[in-house]
């Protein structure tokens, strides 16, 4: 009997040397025992040596998942939160879950399991009960999929041990904790029926259905639309089966990998919410639309009632007008829009232009004087097409002017709302104008602190003007800070912006550091570089992790030549022009892989978690043996896995590997979402 499993996974083996006591030798078949968890005094700071300066390592008893071996496949988060959550101070839900979707990815879930097992001991008996429950919903999730590999006779005790956890993750929620019914959810709906789990499954996903508005995060209820599909699906209820499809924004192709964050890519264009949705940040006054295009867009009514001001606009015109007739409809009343004025000058924040013009032919546009450069790298032309959508139009863009530029700072009046305009450089372009309502404590900051700094396919990025432009909202100090993204808003609040800050410097300084001492990028970002104090932030956790790689990466961008070279000097970059017609060659003329064992070598590295090797390789092998729709479906399977890793970080990524593979990731259906 087989215990199913969210999605397949084939065995996997992994090896820890140089441990006292191997993990991969750990008993996985018995549960924590939650009812004999005992409180344990809070976690001593360890430091140590990163290269070549200080980081916060794991604390006591959590070292053994530090080691740092070649046979482990190396995930720069998996490093990251392993660490931070060793000290037991997080009661973040997104932080434990982001986790687990880094080990279910990674193919690694005896690992977790082992972690979360060290936490619950650790930690679990000075936990709040909602803490404590999210921890065993997460520790269940980890369980069920791993239970194909657990010995045959004892799966089925393994199964009702799993059980058994989420009864006691209920029974400490109380009904309140969403993530548990979420868990409970999934893994009922995935066993045999001889475990008589259909109904409690129905259940605990209705409910979650019926409340949108208990989701945790924008896209999160993507995998209950799914999961009730299928399981009405195969009850033979059509009509419920083809709705619940339709809400989750799967299309036609079911990924073979889970999705709970909020980026979208389709051809129409990408986003950073997984449904279009309209929130009042100054109820009356300031209005956000997420999901509108690839970037947020904003609307302010002035003082005197008389004026609509625009903050950016957007993708394209018929996003735009998308946004601002939801706008019109919720709020007839509003006067037109005299004014916009544009953060900075990439195409995701000025593309809706044409359309203000075409309704305000006297709309007065402010921005910076010193946008050319900006626009001229986003005039740049690059191959993937579903960032800016199949219809975006150069001249769109093109012959972007500001009728006011703004180069100094500057404070003006409309409709009576006072509004200070403020240049700086940004950390993605030096065109960045920061926009202050101090009459309605707001800030607009554009995408000074997106955390790819900079398109990944241009060279740009700011990294010392991101910290003076930091230091300059700081001292403003505005109740809400709103950012081009709804991720960045998020994560980038007042009160946590004030600790990045810090922190960001300090890893700027770190990677210098190294840059200097012949560090390459890929050795810096496998020091897991964490400041010292992090540990007990732990809103400040994904903050952190989200940008910290491509700090790193843009560092060294600007500090080392055409040859990339490494710690070693054995593996620069810059010495060839290799491509994947190259390695497919080599595959099939000098390793002499059939078609076949290019497939099982393929199964076996997504098996043990190598989802980038995986990926290259059959995209090498494509260029030998293109017809091969096994290599094809590997190939997917591979792209899903890296675009779930992304999908909470990394939307360029994310929308690289979705189009890659020719697939989309659709908007969920905005009816069954409600205003947030």
């Amino acid at each position: 009997m087989k215990f199913k499993l969210l999605f397949p996974f084939a065995p996997i083996a992994i090896v820890f040397a140089a441990l006292s006591v191997s993990l991969a030798d750990r008993p996985a078949t018995s549960p924590v025992q939650v009812s004999s968890l005992k409180s344990g005094k809070p976690a001593v700071q360890q430091t140590g040596r990163a290269g070549l300066v200080d980081s916060l390592k794991p604390a006591v008893s959590f070292e053994p998942f530090a080691i740092n071996n070649p046979d482990k496949v190396y995930r720069s988060d998996t490093e990251f939160l392993e660490t931070v959550l060793s000290y037991g101070r997080n009661e973040d839900p997104r932080n434990t879950f982001v986790l687990v979707n880094a080990y279910l990815n990674a193919n690694q879930q005896k690992v977790g399991i082992a972690f979360f097992e060290q936490l619950l001991k650790r930690y679990g008996g000075d936990m709040s009960s909602q803490v404590r429950a999210t921890y065993l919903a997460a520790y269940a999730i980890l369980r069920a999929t791993y239970a194909d590999r657990v010995p045959l006779l004892d799966r089925v005790g393994w199964v009702h041990d799993t059980f058994d956890i989420l009864d006691e993750a209920a029974r400490l929620a109380k009904g309140r904790n969403v993530l548990v019914r979420w868990s409970a959810g999934m893994i009922y709906a995935q066993v045999p029926f001889f475990f008589f789990k259909r109904d409690a499954a129905y259940a605990e996903l209705n409910w979650l259905a019926e409340h949108p508005e208990s989701e945790p995060t924008m896209g999160f209820f993507r995998e209950v639309y799914r999961t009730l599909a299928r399981l009405h699906a195969e009850d033979g209820n059509t009509e419920e089966a083809g709705k619940f499809a339709k809400l989750s924004g799967y299309g036609t192709r079911d990924p073979q990998a889970m999705f709970m964050g909020w980026f979208t890519a389709e051809s129409s264009g990408a986003s950073m919410a997984s449904t279009p949705t309209m929130e009042e940040i100054v109820p009356g006054r300031v209005f956000a639309f997420y999901g509108y295009g690839f970037s947020d867009v904003y609307f302010v009514l002035s003082d005197d009632g008389e004026e609509l001001i625009a903050v950016d606009a957007g993708t394209q015109p018929h996003s735009l007008k998308a946004a601002h007739d939801d706008l019109k409809n919720r709020f007839p009343n509003l006067p037109k829009v005299t004014a916009a004025i544009v953060t900075h000058a990439h195409w995701d924040h000025i593309g809706g232009l044409t359309y203000l013009k075409s309704i305000s032919p006297n709309l007065k546009v402010y921005g910076r004087g010193n946008f050319k450069g900006t626009l001229g790298r986003a005039l740049r032309k690059h191959s993937y097409h579903q960032y800016r959508g199949d219809n975006f139009k150069r001249e769109w863009i093109e012959s972007y002017r500001p009728d006011i530029p703004v180069d100094v700072r500057t404070s003006i009046s409309i409709g009576g709302t006072k509004i200070d305009l403020i240049p700086v450089a940004g950390g993605e372009t030096e065109d960045a104008l920061f926009v202050h309502l101090p009459g309605l404590k707001t800030m607009f900051v554009g995408d000074f602190l997106m955390p790819y700094y900079g398109e990944p396919w241009v060279e740009e990025g700011l990294i010392d003007e991101a910290i003076a432009a930091m230091d300059t909202v700081i001292a403003v100090d505005p109740k809400y800070i709103l950012h081009g993204h709804r991720p960045l808003t998020i994560l980038y609040a007042p009160e946590p912006l004030k600790r990045f800050r810090d922190d960001f410097k300090w890893l700027v300084d770190a990677t210098r550091t190294h840059l200097k001492n012949g560090f390459a990028v890929s050795d810096i970002v496998r020091l897991n570089l964490i400041p010292p104090g992090l540990q007990n932030r732990p809103d400040a956790y994904i903050s952190y992790l989200s940008p910290r790689d491509h700090i790193i990466a843009r560092v060294g961008d600007k500090m080392v030549g055409i040859w990339r070279e490494d710690i070693t000097g054995q593996e620069p970059r810059g010495l060839d022009t290799l491509t994947a017609a190259d390695y497919g060659r080599f595959l099939e003329n000098y390793l002499q892989l059939s078609p076949r064992g290019v497939v099982l070598a393929l199964r076996r590295a997504i098996d043990a978690g190598d989802n980038a090797l995986a990926f290259s390789l059959a995209t090498a092998a494509l260029k030998r043996f293109p017809k091969e729709d096994a290599i094809k479906r590997l190939r997917a399977e591979a792209a899903d896995r890296l675009r779930s890793a992304a999908q909470f970080f990394d939307p360029f990524k994310f929308i690289a590997y979705t189009e890659m593979v020719g697939s989309e990731h659709r908007p969920m259906p905005r009816s069954q979402v409600n205003e947030r």
